[in-house]
């Protein structure tokens, strides 16, 4: 790919980036760990676009518990649901909003930061996933999400209670460079 390319991609990050920084310096720290909200097989893609591609070495369980977060600084939640993903996992909608809920409180509790993803589009915005994201989005510190899974704003109208960046990308190339973006190295 050209730079002429690569510039004309990065574009959009960097406006989205500096926006957010226009709403207060956002950081996070490592170690990191990687969960899935919804079991949803987004958070395969996350994690190679985050450890492989972006270098984060972040540590991913889909199935995150709250003894997971002994050592965590910073709490990825990758929401999206799957009624095959839950099910695979052996939960049902119940189970995962518990766990969810107590993964939340533990973070609060311990201080650690909580970065939300949606990447898995319109096709993931059901009511399981919308119900997710209004239970994830007022704990977080920062968002990312691609522009196809947020066409009624909904991420900017519950991140505007808390005044938390939400950087919306095109691609999910562009949502791993806003992640990266914000982890101190």
């Amino acid at each position: 790919m050209k730079a002429s390319h690569r510039l004309y991609l990065m574009i959009p990050v960097l406006i989205l980036a500096t926006t957010a920084l226009a709403a207060g310096p956002v950081s996070f720290s490592k170690p990191g760990l990687i969960t899935s909200i919804g079991q949803s097989s987004d958070i395969a893609v996350i994690k190679v676009l985050l450890n492989n591609k972006m270098k984060l070495g972040l540590d991913a369980k889909p199935l995150a518990q709250v003894a997971d977060l002994a050592s965590v600084k910073s709490l990825i939640l990758i929401v999206g649901a799957s009624t095959k993903g839950l099910g695979a996992a052996g939960l049902n909608v119940d189970q995962e909003t518990e766990r969810t809920k107590a993964l939340l409180k533990a973070a609060k509790e311990r201080g650690t930061q909580i970065l939300v993803m949606h990447t898995g589009g319109e096709a993931r915005r059901g009511k399981t996933t919308n119900d997710l994201i209004n239970l994830v989005i007022p704990e977080a510190g920062y968002v990312v999400v691609v522009a196809g899974g947020n066409k009624d704003k909904l991420f900017q109208s519950l991140a505007a209670k808390r005044g938390t960046p939400v950087i919306e990308v095109d691609t999910l190339a562009a949502a791993g460079e806003a992640v990266k973006a914000v982890f101190k190295e």
